[in-house]
């Protein structure tokens, strides 16, 4: 189909794009017509950690290779640790504030070394409060995937061009954007955290998980989370002070043994909101972004604390990809975009 033309509606969708989310201990590819929509999804435990002497190309031709089959000159738009040093290149940071002209105007080309075109997104860098410097590889498209959303589902007014994106992982995201464009971010390292306590300190010799199947055992510690979410938000400058009584909470026995990890979590998500809260002020209400568990427990401490919160679309980071694939002119831009 000539890329001047506009597809037909009542013909089947043809692939236009493969969109990578290309993390460090996973690989997504999403396959895309000329409207957005994803017409296949392909998954492999093939996250940049996981590829042998950096042969990332293929990596990628093995998990597109029915795709690239059928049309080999199919553009590939790539997010995430895929454009960091440990990935396939470095793509240099754009600078905050970046909207989607900047993020599209600075895609890193790939294309002598995948052999087709190839663009890498590059993450967002903002200067801190303290001068320093805060980074982002891959929430990026999440985000801008959210404002395409937004965009195509509600009014053309101020209210979905500002907002602030939680994203939780390992290393959590709080992200602030002003017409459409990043203008600040904030990381927090609670899920690392919570990881190296509950399996490397001796706070986690106390902790057991509570068993799956066990109803009360699970209500019982949604109960110590909600208590660790209350206590760290009203105390994060004593979180080390509290963190201590994880082990106390335990030894005297007013925390179970199944009750501590969240007893635990609690504290850590507590402090990160109470901090994020005073960083951000509460003229924007975040949407979380995200359908994992960890998410859900963001959520719920939010509501705990009687803070107004919404819930992103779970697909941002394909439509991310194809809303930056569309500005950077890779595909033809048969959708009213951002």
């Amino acid at each position: 189909m000539p890329a001047s033309a506009a597809p037909d509606p009542q013909s089947p969708r043809h692939p236009v794009l493969i969109g990578l989310d290309w993390g460090t201990t996973s690989l997504r590819a999403y396959l895309f017509d000329a409207y957005g929509t994803e017409l296949q999804r392909l998954q492999a435990s093939q996250g940049i950690l996981a590829v042998p002497e950096g042969r990332f190309r293929e990596a990628f031709e093995g998990l597109c290779a029915p795709w690239l089959a059928a049309d080999p000159s199919l553009p590939v738009i790539a997010s995430g640790m895929i454009g960091s040093r440990q990935g396939w290149r470095e793509a240099p940071y754009a600078h905050a504030p970046a909207g989607f002209e900047e993020i599209a105007s600075r895609l890193s080309r790939l294309d002598d070394a995948a052999g087709r075109v190839f663009r890498l997104v590059p993450g967002v860098q903002a200067s801190t409060q303290m001068g320093a410097t805060d980074v982002m590889r891959g929430e990026e498209t999440q985000v801008f995937g959210a404002l395409a959303a937004r965009s195509l589902l509600l009014p053309a007014d101020a209210a979905h061009r500002d907002g602030l994106f939680v994203l939780p992982g390992t290393h959590s995201k709080w992200v602030e954007v002003r017409d459409h464009r990043i203008v600040a971010l904030r990381t927090y390292l609670t899920g690392e955290t919570f990881a190296v306590l509950r399996n490397h300190s001796i706070l986690g010799r106390l902790c057991a998980d509570p068993a799956a199947d066990d109803a009360e055992a699970q209500l019982h510690a949604r109960a110590a989370y909600d208590i660790g979410v209350q206590q760290g938000h009203a105390q994060p400058g004593a979180l080390l002070h509290l963190l201590f009584m994880v082990r106390t909470e335990g030894l005297f026995e007013r925390f179970s043994a199944s009750q501590l990890p969240a007893y635990l979590s609690g504290l850590l998500i507590g402090a990160e909101i109470a901090d994020a809260w005073a960083w951000c002020g509460d003229e924007l209400q975040p949407a979380l972004v995200g359908s994992t568990e960890l998410a859900s427990r963001y959520a719920r401490a939010l509501h705990t604390l009687g803070l107004p919160a919404s819930i992103a679309s779970e697909e941002c980071t394909a439509e991310g990809l194809f809303a930056i694939a569309v500005h950077a002119g890779l595909v033809p831009n048969y959708l009213k975009m951002v």
